[in-house]
């Protein structure tokens, strides 16, 4: 029988659980931010200097979309000395732009899915310290989480159906191991 006195106090148990949660996802963040650079925007679109073109021939020389006025509500006087459009140097490098984002959105959120698995179930096995693999549990439970979180604008209903079955999958495995009743 283990000496109750020599066993530290159940907060700190909690305390060193949940600093490993936190600190491991700090860790995994890190290897996220150097594994997965973020798309810069002026890589896809890069400032453009001088005067703006002002008609449809320069702007597509340019590499802008020349985009034509409207004809709205304002009064005729005010029509006449409108310009008949504008150049909008950015439409073209937009979607490329966007679509780098969305993708290194899912690489992001595979790498902390593949990183917060492994840890949950790492953290099933014995490791000397029952906080430590609550700590790993609970770290990958929340690298999911915040993995999902960080795709989930990005990812369709599908998508975010499976996401949130394996999160449910992921947490009552944890409880199944780590929580099993007595009986």
């Amino acid at each position: 029988m283990e000496n109750a006195a020599a066993r530290p106090p159940r907060v700190l148990h909690w305390a060193l659980a949940l600093g490993i949660a936190i600190v491991l996802n700090v860790c995994f963040f890190s290897i996220g931010a150097i594994a997965l650079p973020v798309p810069q925007y002026s890589a896809y679109c890069p400032v453009q200097g001088g005067a703006v073109p002002q008609s449809p021939k320069a702007c597509d020389a340019a590499g802008g979309t020349w985009i034509i006025n409207p004809a709205g509500p304002a009064p005729a006087s005010a029509r006449a000395n409108a310009p008949a459009g504008y150049c909008d140097l950015y439409t073209k490098c937009q979607q490329p732009y966007q679509n780098a984002v969305n993708r290194r959105a899912l690489e992001a959120f595979a790498l902390m899915a593949t990183l917060g698995i492994t840890a949950v179930i790492t953290g099933l096995f014995p490791l000397g310290s029952s906080a430590i693999s609550s700590g790993l549990s609970y770290g990958g439970a929340l690298a999911l989480v915040i993995g999902s979180l960080s795709y989930w604008g990005t990812a369709g209903n599908w998508i975010r159906l499976l996401i949130a079955m394996a999160g449910l999958a992921a947490l009552l495995l944890v409880g199944w191991k780590r929580f099993r009743d007595e009986r």
